[in-house]
């Protein structure tokens, strides 16, 4: 059998997914790139013989030249097959027999966008259909789909998760005087959205096993002036909604969930966003599924979703055109973005069960490493989701693992740091150290289908190296 630049102890996977013949078009071609996650198709010719590579990037040139109106097949694209990611390995009658991946060899990301054939045929339907901007059928759509899995009544989609954040709060009313209870450890979207809107941000440090809000530490920070709890589901790990919202109540609170990292994740047998009055999803390129860019409000009260959807354009009342009843804002989604939600929508089982099988990967391939911990183990009460899959190491060891990883064509992302040391914050900052020690001692690890059993043990190694010279050295 010959192999064409095999990758050392990477496995031999079925090439099903990777091989076109040479009759194909440029469309075929694209969708099965898009497909097959690599972005590479090998072409055969009418005996299944390899003739070559075409790259995605080859085919969208040809498409910029207008190669799509022709007769162009993608035998008229083919380069020398010497993908460095994806090989193809050949029979000894030159028949594609499998391939074998290096995902790392060029790069392995902390997170990429799972965008298929279905998310482009969707694109072009909405971009045909000439309704590009914030109306048409698939704005509505995704809209009223991601309410109901999520359930809540209504849902109003935004720009980003951001603004989705202050939206919410303008919509509830939270302006100057008024405060905000946030998690230290969180996004700076979370804080800076409530000083945007004049209220003061009331920071507080995280629950050492949830790493969310607890009840007992918002009852420490209580004061007449605050008006809203936002609760952040960190990771995709639920904060304990049935405690605060009762809490929330009892106290006259509002209550918004920042859901950006938690889509599906479930709290007492139900859907996390459907606690608050009014909850956050945000679907950036990182998120569980995405838009691109792009949020969402959800809620399951009629007039706020109507407030929410006049703010959202302008101030305007729908009913009346031009009419406007208070400075509001251009946080709308595009009818192009909502497209590719309803896709990935329509994929999102598929992308959390993907996630939890990659964690499983990682929980194998590290146990018994030193000095690395997994995250805390939650009560049968949640039901989290892998948003990434992360870790935590020693402080002074972070950033070596990042360095030696790079040098591996792998990246490894630290934790977004607590919100109490940084000079943004400071007029707020207060004395959290549970959120201090997490944000400084925790990785996010690549989390994305490619991370297969092979991976996952690279990755390791990079930990058991760098961890275990540690503790050689400290005697342990």
């Amino acid at each position: 059998m010959l192999d064409l630049m095999e990758a050392p102890g990477s496995a031999l996977e079925p090439a099903t997914a990777f091989v076109a013949p040479e009759s194909a078009n440029l469309w075929t071609g694209i969708e099965l790139a898009l497909d097959n996650g690599h972005g590479v198709v090998f072409v055969t010719d009418a005996q299944g013989q390899l003739l070559g590579q075409v790259t995605l990037d080859a085919m969208r040139a040809a498409i910029r030249k207008g190669a799509h109106l022709g007769d162009n097949r993608l035998a008229d694209l083919v380069q020398v097959a010497s993908h460095n990611v994806v090989s193809p390995v050949l029979g000894a009658d030159g028949r594609v027999v499998g391939i074998r991946r290096r995902p790392e060899a060029a790069g392995l990301p902390v997170a990429e966008p799972d965008l298929s054939h279905a998310e482009l045929r969707g694109l072009l339907d909405a971009f045909l259909s000439t309704w590009i901007s914030s109306a048409g059928d698939h704005l509505r759509s995704f809209e009223q789909r991601f309410a109901a899995r999520s359930g809540m009544a209504h849902g109003v989609a935004t720009s980003n998760g951001t603004v989705s954040l202050h939206l919410a709060m303008a919509a509830l009313g939270i302006g100057p005087g008024d405060e905000v209870i946030v998690p230290d450890l969180t996004f700076a979207a979370c804080a800076n959205t409530v000083m945007h809107l004049g209220a003061r941000p009331v920071l507080v440090d995280i629950d050492p096993d949830t790493w969310c809000l607890s009840v007992d530490a918002m009852a420490k920070v209580l004061t007449p002036r605050t008006r809203a709890i936002m609760v952040v589901h960190l990771f995709g790990r639920p904060a304990p909604m049935t405690e605060i919202s009762a809490f929330a109540r009892a106290h006259g609170l509002f209550v918004i969930e920042d859901c950006a990292e938690a889509h599906g994740a479930r709290y007492d047998g139900r859907p996390i966003g459907s606690f608050s009055d009014i909850a956050s999803y945000s679907f950036f390129a990182n998120k569980i599924i995405t838009t691109g860019e792009g949020g969402i409000c959800l809620t399951n009260n009629p007039d706020l979703a109507v407030r929410l959807r006049m703010l959202r354009d302008h101030g305007m009342r729908p009913e009346r055109k031009y009419w406007f009843e208070e400075a509001g804002f251009n946080y709308r989604m595009t009818n192009l973005q909502a497209a590719i939600g309803c896709a990935q929508l329509d994929r999102m089982d598929g992308f959390l069960a993907q996630r939890e099988a990659v964690d499983a990967r990682y929980a194998a391939a590290f146990a018994g490493i030193p000095g690395l911990r997994r995250m805390p183990p939650m009560s049968d009460r949640c039901e989290p989701v892998v948003w990434f899959s992360s870790v935590l190491v020693p402080r002074g060891k972070r950033q070596p693992l990042i360095e030696t990883a790079r040098q591996r064509g792998i990246d490894l992302r630290p934790f977004v740091n607590s919100l109490s040391l940084m000079p943004a914050y400071r007029h707020y900052a207060r004395n959290c150290p549970v959120s201090a020690e997490v944000s400084a001692t925790g990785l996010h690890l690549p989390t994305t289908p490619k991370v297969d059993d092979r991976l996952a043990g690279v990755i390791a190694d990079v930990f058991r190296d760098v961890l275990a010279a540690d503790a050689a050295g400290s005697g342990a």
